[in-house]
């Protein structure tokens, strides 16, 4: 019988997952090296959307100890999670682990990353050490690396398209054009960016946050209306280069109607109701 390849990708979703790559991986924590290989593993716990990496223990020029054992606290053991959540998409910290295993400080030079290591209780994991990103500086050969390492089996296109696009908020017009570019990424809605002419008044907010494929995104608010409704890529990375300055609206919080038919609001982590 065919599979559709969402539900094969899915079937192992559930499960501890690594995926070796190619590419020389840097690590360093306040400046101080942590780790240099070129034999890292991209890594997802049981549920996770988007992954972390491993490096070999011989990779490291940091030292490990046990989790809190230099200020003698349990503080820092390793954080579970409620396996019966479905989805552990990137608002939950990478230190937060969802498979069974040991946490270890990072010490470098005079810097020390409380909890920032983890080694699965998995005989495949007996030589690799899981490093939360979010506490060291990346780079993958030469380049920088924001919010998360990209997925290998994640990707996004950006299409011209001349499908008519409306976006309303409890019926209010917010933004119309018939010249969109649709972003398709992979187990995510199609998004809608449009040039900023074709979009009504919103007012910029502080809020930024960061993707791994297209960089930093600065969000507006409606007038009156809901906060951070919608978002812009002012410089955004390779990727996501075709989308500059255009303005995308959350499809979870308004409706967004294409050549006449309004689609339902997906159910994410950026739904109001929280996903």
């Amino acid at each position: 019988m065919a599979q559709q390849m969402s539900g094969v990708m899915d079937a192992a979703f559930d499960a501890l997952r690594y995926e070796p790559t190619a590419k020389r991986i840097r690590v360093t924590l306040a400046g101080e090296p942590v780790a240099d290989t070129d034999r890292a593993w991209l890594v997802w716990e049981p549920c996770r959307i988007v992954p972390t990496y491993a490096v070999p223990f011989d990779a490291l020029h940091a030292q490990l100890a046990p989790a809190g054992a230099e200020s003698g606290s349990h503080e820092h053991a390793p954080a579970s999670v409620d396996r019966t959540r479905r989805t552990l998409d990137p608002t939950v910290p990478f230190t937060a682990h969802s498979c069974e295993g040991t946490a270890f400080d990072v010490v470098a030079g005079e810097e020390t990353g409380a909890a920032a290591a983890f080694r699965p209780a998995d005989p495949d994991f007996a030589d690799h050490v899981v490093l939360d990103f979010a506490v060291f500086g990346w780079r993958e050969e030469s380049e920088p690396v924001v919010s998360h390492p990209r997925d290998p089996f994640h990707r996004i296109d950006v299409l011209r398209s001349t499908r008519h696009v409306r976006v309303e908020y409890e019926g209010r017009l917010l933004a119309e054009s018939s010249r969109p570019l649709l972003l398709f990424e992979t187990n995510l809605p199609m998004r809608c960016y449009l040039p900023p002419e074709d979009v009504g008044e919103l007012t910029p907010s502080d809020t930024v946050s960061y993707c791994a494929y297209k960089g930093r995104a600065t969000y507006y608010s409606v007038p009156g209306g809901p906060r951070d409704i919608a978002w812009t890529y002012r410089e955004p990375l390779h990727d996501g280069g075709p989308v500059r300055d255009h303005v995308c609206f959350f499809d979870e919080r308004v409706d967004v109607i294409v050549d006449g038919t309004k689609g339902a609001r997906p159910v994410t982590q950026w739904s109001e109701s929280g996903g």
